[in-house]
Protein backbone atom coordinates (compact mmCIF):
# COMPACT_ATOMS: atom_id res chain seq x y z
CA UNK A 1 0.00 0.00 0.00
CA UNK A 2 1.24 3.62 -0.78
CA UNK A 3 2.05 5.32 2.40
CA UNK A 4 3.45 8.56 3.24
CA UNK A 5 5.99 10.39 1.35
CA UNK A 6 8.20 10.09 4.02
CA UNK A 7 8.39 6.41 3.99
CA UNK A 8 8.70 5.97 0.05
CA UNK A 9 11.95 8.03 0.21
CA UNK A 10 14.20 5.26 1.52
CA UNK A 11 15.45 2.13 0.55
CA UNK A 12 12.32 -0.05 2.05
CA UNK A 13 10.78 0.86 -1.31
CA UNK A 14 12.29 -2.35 -2.79
CA UNK A 15 10.93 -4.56 -0.69
CA UNK A 16 7.45 -3.21 -1.48
CA UNK A 17 6.32 -6.09 -4.47
CA UNK A 18 7.11 -8.63 -2.17
CA UNK A 19 5.18 -7.64 1.45
CA UNK A 20 2.34 -5.48 -0.70
CA UNK A 21 1.49 -9.26 -1.63
CA UNK A 22 1.54 -10.72 1.95
CA UNK A 23 -0.49 -7.60 3.18
CA UNK A 24 -3.28 -7.75 0.37
CA UNK A 25 -4.90 -11.33 -0.32
CA UNK A 26 -5.72 -11.42 -4.46
CA UNK A 27 -3.46 -8.13 -5.15
CA UNK A 28 -3.00 -9.30 -8.09
CA UNK A 29 -6.62 -9.65 -8.86
CA UNK A 30 -7.26 -6.11 -8.82
CA UNK A 31 -5.30 -5.11 -11.79
CA UNK A 32 -5.70 -8.67 -13.81
CA UNK A 33 -9.88 -7.43 -13.50
CA UNK A 34 -8.97 -3.97 -14.64
CA UNK A 35 -7.10 -5.30 -17.60
CA UNK A 36 -9.54 -7.93 -18.83
CA UNK A 37 -12.79 -5.33 -18.37
CA UNK A 38 -11.01 -2.26 -20.57
CA UNK A 39 -10.52 -5.05 -23.42
CA UNK A 40 -14.58 -4.06 -23.76
CA UNK A 41 -13.50 0.07 -23.42
CA UNK A 42 -13.47 2.26 -26.64
CA UNK A 43 -10.69 3.72 -26.51
CA UNK A 44 -7.30 3.05 -24.54
CA UNK A 45 -4.51 5.56 -26.57
CA UNK A 46 -4.00 7.58 -23.08
CA UNK A 47 -4.25 6.41 -19.49
CA UNK A 48 -3.54 8.35 -16.29
CA UNK A 49 -1.74 6.76 -13.49
CA UNK A 50 -2.31 8.31 -10.25
CA UNK A 51 -0.21 6.82 -7.38
CA UNK A 52 2.27 5.04 -10.35
CA UNK A 53 4.91 4.27 -8.07
CA UNK A 54 6.07 0.73 -7.68
CA UNK A 55 4.29 -0.22 -11.64
CA UNK A 56 2.33 -2.90 -10.49
CA UNK A 57 -0.36 -0.76 -13.01
CA UNK A 58 2.00 -0.15 -15.87
CA UNK A 59 3.74 -3.44 -15.81
CA UNK A 60 -0.03 -5.39 -16.25
CA UNK A 61 -1.32 -2.45 -18.88
CA UNK A 62 1.91 -2.48 -20.01
CA UNK A 63 1.58 -6.25 -21.19
CA UNK A 64 -2.40 -5.69 -22.47
CA UNK A 65 -2.05 -2.45 -24.35
CA UNK A 66 1.60 -1.33 -25.49
CA UNK A 67 0.77 1.07 -27.44
CA UNK A 68 -0.49 3.21 -24.99
CA UNK A 69 0.52 6.30 -23.97
CA UNK A 70 1.06 6.46 -19.96
CA UNK A 71 1.20 10.04 -17.67
CA UNK A 72 2.41 7.96 -14.22
CA UNK A 73 2.20 10.36 -11.41
CA UNK A 74 3.45 9.75 -7.97
CA UNK A 75 4.88 11.89 -5.34
CA UNK A 76 7.92 9.49 -4.50
CA UNK A 77 10.92 9.72 -6.51
CA UNK A 78 12.19 6.61 -5.27
CA UNK A 79 8.99 4.71 -5.99
CA UNK A 80 8.75 5.99 -9.57
CA UNK A 81 12.22 4.23 -9.41
CA UNK A 82 10.94 0.77 -8.66
CA UNK A 83 8.38 1.60 -11.04
CA UNK A 84 10.80 2.14 -13.95
CA UNK A 85 12.29 -1.02 -12.85
CA UNK A 86 9.42 -2.67 -13.14
CA UNK A 87 8.64 -2.32 -16.51
CA UNK A 88 11.51 -3.11 -17.60
CA UNK A 89 10.83 -6.85 -18.09
CA UNK A 90 8.31 -6.30 -20.44
CA UNK A 91 11.18 -6.12 -23.06
CA UNK A 92 8.90 -3.33 -24.56
CA UNK A 93 9.65 0.18 -24.76
CA UNK A 94 6.22 1.97 -23.01
CA UNK A 95 5.41 5.51 -23.61
CA UNK A 96 5.76 6.82 -20.50
CA UNK A 97 5.85 10.39 -19.10
CA UNK A 98 7.10 10.39 -15.25
CA UNK A 99 5.74 13.20 -12.88
CA UNK A 100 6.77 13.32 -9.23
CA UNK A 101 5.10 15.32 -8.26
CA UNK A 102 0.95 15.83 -6.32
CA UNK A 103 -1.20 15.83 -9.50
CA UNK A 104 -3.29 18.27 -8.18
CA UNK A 105 -0.30 20.47 -9.30
CA UNK A 106 -0.22 18.75 -12.68
CA UNK A 107 -1.21 20.75 -15.78
CA UNK A 108 -2.82 18.60 -18.37
CA UNK A 109 -2.93 19.07 -21.62
CA UNK A 110 -5.61 16.98 -22.98
CA UNK A 111 -8.16 14.78 -21.23
CA UNK A 112 -7.41 11.10 -20.88
CA UNK A 113 -9.62 7.45 -21.56
CA UNK A 114 -9.00 5.76 -18.40
CA UNK A 115 -7.58 6.79 -15.06
CA UNK A 116 -6.37 4.66 -12.24
CA UNK A 117 -6.04 5.49 -8.79
CA UNK A 118 -5.00 2.62 -6.55
CA UNK A 119 -3.96 2.06 -2.62
CA UNK A 120 -3.39 5.79 -2.61
CA UNK A 121 -6.48 7.14 -0.51
CA UNK A 122 -6.63 5.76 2.34
CA UNK A 123 -3.30 7.50 3.42
CA UNK A 124 -4.70 11.05 2.66
CA UNK A 125 -5.85 12.23 5.79
CA UNK A 126 -8.50 15.44 5.45
CA UNK A 127 -11.55 14.07 3.38
CA UNK A 128 -11.75 17.20 1.26
CA UNK A 129 -8.55 16.80 -0.07
CA UNK A 130 -9.67 13.27 -1.03
CA UNK A 131 -12.47 14.49 -2.69
CA UNK A 132 -9.72 17.14 -4.34
CA UNK A 133 -7.97 14.54 -5.83
CA UNK A 134 -11.00 12.62 -6.97
CA UNK A 135 -12.41 15.69 -8.43
CA UNK A 136 -8.99 16.53 -10.44
CA UNK A 137 -8.83 12.75 -12.02
CA UNK A 138 -12.16 13.61 -13.31
CA UNK A 139 -12.10 16.66 -14.88
CA UNK A 140 -8.87 14.92 -16.88
CA UNK A 141 -11.17 12.47 -17.95
CA UNK A 142 -13.33 12.69 -21.09
CA UNK A 143 -17.07 11.98 -21.03
CA UNK A 144 -17.39 8.54 -20.84
CA UNK A 145 -13.99 7.60 -19.57
CA UNK A 146 -13.59 5.38 -16.58
CA UNK A 147 -11.47 5.68 -13.27
CA UNK A 148 -10.52 2.44 -11.83
CA UNK A 149 -10.24 3.16 -7.72
CA UNK A 150 -9.08 0.66 -4.70
CA UNK A 151 -8.40 1.63 -1.23
CA UNK A 152 -8.79 0.77 2.43
CA UNK A 153 -12.10 1.59 3.01
CA UNK A 154 -13.46 0.91 7.04
CA UNK A 155 -15.24 2.93 9.98
CA UNK A 156 -12.55 3.37 12.77
CA UNK A 157 -15.45 3.46 15.28
CA UNK A 158 -17.88 1.02 14.53
CA UNK A 159 -17.72 -2.00 16.61
CA UNK A 160 -17.11 -4.54 13.79
CA UNK A 161 -14.11 -2.61 13.28
CA UNK A 162 -11.78 -4.68 15.50
CA UNK A 163 -12.98 -7.85 14.39
CA UNK A 164 -12.39 -7.20 10.54
CA UNK A 165 -8.71 -6.24 11.89
CA UNK A 166 -8.38 -9.52 13.68
CA UNK A 167 -9.62 -11.15 10.85
CA UNK A 168 -6.77 -9.69 8.33
CA UNK A 169 -4.23 -10.32 11.18
CA UNK A 170 -4.90 -13.83 10.26
CA UNK A 171 -4.82 -13.43 6.55
CA UNK A 172 -1.55 -11.38 6.96
CA UNK A 173 0.27 -14.32 9.34
CA UNK A 174 -0.46 -17.24 7.74
CA UNK A 175 1.08 -15.25 4.01
CA UNK A 176 4.04 -13.95 5.74
CA UNK A 177 3.81 -10.77 7.56
CA UNK A 178 5.84 -11.03 10.95
CA UNK A 179 4.04 -10.31 13.80
CA UNK A 180 5.93 -7.04 14.43
CA UNK A 181 4.66 -5.74 11.09
CA UNK A 182 1.37 -6.41 12.04
CA UNK A 183 1.40 -4.48 14.98
CA UNK A 184 2.84 -1.54 12.96
CA UNK A 185 0.04 -1.45 10.28
CA UNK A 186 -2.62 -2.11 13.21
CA UNK A 187 -1.29 0.68 14.74
CA UNK A 188 -0.82 2.59 11.60
CA UNK A 189 -5.31 3.38 11.26
CA UNK A 190 -5.86 7.16 12.54
CA UNK A 191 -2.01 7.80 12.44
CA UNK A 192 -0.67 7.38 8.81
CA UNK A 193 -3.75 5.15 7.10
CA UNK A 194 -7.17 7.10 6.85
CA UNK A 195 -9.72 5.10 5.71
CA UNK A 196 -12.99 6.27 4.70
CA UNK A 197 -16.24 4.36 4.82
CA UNK A 198 -17.38 2.50 1.48
CA UNK A 199 -20.62 4.24 1.42
CA UNK A 200 -18.22 7.54 1.59
CA UNK A 201 -16.28 6.46 -1.10
CA UNK A 202 -19.31 5.80 -3.34
CA UNK A 203 -20.65 9.23 -2.44
CA UNK A 204 -17.14 11.26 -3.21
CA UNK A 205 -17.14 9.94 -6.66
CA UNK A 206 -20.65 10.74 -7.22
CA UNK A 207 -19.85 14.53 -6.27
CA UNK A 208 -17.01 15.01 -8.60
CA UNK A 209 -18.76 13.79 -11.43
CA UNK A 210 -19.04 9.96 -12.31
CA UNK A 211 -22.36 8.92 -12.37
CA UNK A 212 -22.16 4.53 -12.04
CA UNK A 213 -20.03 3.36 -9.91
CA UNK A 214 -19.54 -0.31 -9.68
CA UNK A 215 -17.40 -1.91 -7.10
CA UNK A 216 -15.20 -5.40 -8.76
CA UNK A 217 -12.70 -6.73 -6.23
CA UNK A 218 -12.99 -6.89 -2.37
CA UNK A 219 -10.30 -8.82 0.36
CA UNK A 220 -10.15 -7.69 4.09
CA UNK A 221 -11.06 -4.10 4.19
CA UNK A 222 -9.63 -3.38 0.76
CA UNK A 223 -12.14 -2.26 -2.34
CA UNK A 224 -11.47 -1.97 -6.04
CA UNK A 225 -14.32 -0.22 -8.09
CA UNK A 226 -15.33 1.03 -11.86
CA UNK A 227 -16.57 4.84 -12.02
CA UNK A 228 -17.63 5.99 -15.17
CA UNK A 229 -17.41 9.72 -15.80
CA UNK A 230 -21.13 11.37 -16.76
CA UNK A 231 -21.41 9.33 -20.61
CA UNK A 232 -21.16 12.20 -23.36
CA UNK A 233 -24.12 12.95 -25.45
CA UNK A 234 -22.75 11.00 -28.21
CA UNK A 235 -20.90 7.79 -28.74
CA UNK A 236 -17.76 7.96 -27.37
CA UNK A 237 -14.82 8.02 -29.44
CA UNK A 238 -11.09 8.49 -29.49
Amino acid sequence: MKEPLQRWQNPTVYTYQQTIRQKIIGYDLIYDLMTNMLHNHPCTDRMLIVGAGGGQELLTLGRTFPATKFTAVDTSSPMLQLAEQQIGQLHVPLDVEWHATDLRSLKMDEPFDIATCHLVLHFIEDLHVKKALLKKIADSLKDGAVLFVSSINADLTALTFKHQLRHWQSSMLQNGISQNDWQRFEQSFGMTTHPIKFETLVDLLQEVGFTTVIPYFKSHMIDALIATKEEAKEVFKC
